[in-house]
C-alpha cells in the first residue's frame, strides 16, 4: 500500500462489524479443554460460573445496603477506591461505568499513598482480595489517620483484623479464589456501597440486567473468547507481543485483558488508550514492531474515536500488523463491559491451557510478597496506628 487512507467521512456514531457467527457451549468447552492435571484449581471453570457468580452475589448484597447504609456518610464529595492487581479492577470497572452518571468523583486508586485532596467529605473504600496488600492497607491507615470515612473489603487477613479493631465498616468477600477470579463478588459489592451513598440502585440495577443479557449470549462469547485465544496462541508462537487498544469508558476492559494475559498466561501484554496513544506511542509503528494488536470496538462509539481507530487500524494493516478487534455486545454499557470481561477474562484461559501452562499460580507475585514480608513489619504498623486512635 502506497499510504494509509483514512475511512470516509459519516456519521461515525455506531461501529459495525461483520458478526463472528457461531456458538459454544460451556459443556463443549470443558469437554475440550478441562485438564484437572493442569489446572489444577479449576480456573478454566470458575470464568465459566462468571454470569451465575454475579447473579449470586447481587442477591447476597441486597441486604448489605440495609446492613452498612447507616454507617455511611451520605452525598460525600467524592470516592476513592484503592486496591492493587485483581482487586483494583472492580473500581476501575465502576469508573467506567457510572462514567456520566455519578454526580461526584469516583476514583480508583492503586498506590500506596492517599492524595491531599481526599478530606473528609470523601468515602474511601478499600480492597484487597486477600486482606494483605502492603498498599491498600497502606491507604486505609492514611485514611484512619485523616480521619476520613471508610469501608474495607476483604475476604479476610490483616485488612480484616484491622478494620474490626478500629471499628471500621467492614465487607467479607468469599475466601478460596485466586483475587482476579472474585471480581463478580467485588464488583456487586461495590456496585451497592456506590449506589447507597448516592442514594440509587442504578449500578446494581443494571448489572442484574446485564447478568440476563450475558447468558443470553452466553454461547457466542465463548465461540469469541476460543477464536481469540487461538488467534493470540498463533501470534505468541510467532514471537509477537499484544498491544491492546481501548478508549473511555471501556479503559477497564481493555486493562483487564493485558493484566488477565499477564496472570493467567504468563505473558507480557500492553494496554494503550485512544486518543492519547495518537500523540506519541503511533509514531513507533513507523520502526520494526514485532508486535500485534487488539482493538476494543462498541457501537457507541463517538466519531473522534471512531475515525481515530479507523485510521490505526488502516495503519496498523499497512505495516503488515496482525489486527483483530472484539465488538461488544449489549445495549447498554455495562452489559458491553461485562461482555468485554467474560470474553476476555475466558480467552487468557483458553490461552494459557493452549500453552500447557496453569493459569491459577503466581509464583514471582508470591516470592515478591514473601520478600517484602521479611523486610516490612507491616503488622506492626497497623497495631501502632490503630492504638492511637
Amino acid at each position: 500500500m502506497g499510504g494509509v487512507q483514512g475511512p470516509r467521512r459519516g456519521s461515525g456514531n455506531s461501529y459495525q462489524a461483520a458478526p463472528l457467527v457461531g456458538s459454544v457451549k460451556p459443556e463443549e468447552l470443558l469437554c475440550k479443554y478441562s485438564n484437572p492435571s493442569l489446572d489444577r484449581s479449576g480456573m478454566l471453570e470458575l470464568v465459566l460460573q462468571f454470569p451465575d457468580n454475579l447473579a449470586d452475589a447481587l442477591k447476597e448484597c441486597e441486604q448489605l445496603a440495609h446492613t452498612i447504609e447507616s454507617k455511611l456518610p451520605k452525598r460525600p464529595q467524592g470516592v476513592v477506591v484503592a486496591g492493587m492487581g485483581g482487586s483494583f479492577i472492580g473500581g476501575l470497572f465502576a469508573q467506567d461505568a457510572l462514567y456520566d452518571t455519578y454526580s461526584v468523583p469516583l476514583i480508583p486508586l492503586r498506590e500506596a499513598g492517599l492524595p491531599a485532596y481526599v478530606g473528609k467529605d470523601y468515602l474511601v473504600i478499600a480492597v484487597s482480595y486477600s486482606g494483605n496488600t502492603e498498599e491498600t492497607i497502606r491507604v486505609f491507615l492514611e485514611a484512619l489517620r485523616r480521619k476520613i470515612p471508610l469501608v474495607a473489603m476483604a475476604s479476610g487477613g490483616l485488612l480484616e483484623e484491622a478494620a474490626l479493631e478500629a471499628g471500621v465498616p467492614f465487607v467479607k468477600l468469599p475466601a478460596g479464589m485466586p483475587p482476579r477470579a472474585a471480581f463478580p463478588f467485588m464488583c456487586a459489592a461495590l456496585a451497592v456501597l456506590l449506589d447507597s451513598v448516592q442514594g440509587s440502585s442504578k449500578l446494581a440495577g443494571e448489572l442484574r440486567e446485564a447478568v440476563e443479557h450475558l447468558r443470553k449470549v452466553s454461547d457466542s462469547a465463548l465461540h469469541e473468547s476460543e477464536a481469540l485465544s487461538r488467534w493470540m496462541l498463533e501470534q505468541y508462537l510467532a514471537g509477537k507481543l499484544l498491544v491492546i487498544y481501548s478508549y473511555r469508558p471501556y479503559l477497564s476492559a481493555g486493562y483487564r485483558l493485558k493484566t488477565q494475559v499477564n496472570e493467567n498466561a504468563k505473558l507480557h501484554a500492553f494496554f494503550s488508550e485512544i486518543p492519547e496513544s495518537n500523540h506519541n506511542e503511533i509514531m513507533g509503528w513507523e520502526g520494526q514492531t514485532g508486535l500485534f494488536a487488539l482493538l476494543l470496538r462498541t457501537k457507541r462509539e463517538p466519531p473522534y474515536i471512531h475515525y481515530r481507530l479507523e485510521f490505526l487500524k488502516e495503519l496498523l494493516s499497512s505495516k503488515g500488523v496482525a489486527v483483530r478487534e472484539v465488538v461488544a455486545r449489549g445495549e447498554t454499557r455495562v452489559q458491553e463491559l461485562l461482555y468485554f470481561f467474560y470474553v476476555f477474562d475466558l480467552a487468557s484461559v483458553l490461552l494459557s491451557l493452549m500453552r500447557g501452562v496453569d493459569p491459577t499460580p503466581v509464583e514471582t507475585i508470591s516470592k515478591l510478597k514473601k520478600y517484602l514480608d521479611e523486610r516490612i513489619d507491616l503488622k506492626g504498623e497497623i497495631k501502632q496506628v490503630v492504638s492511637n486512635l
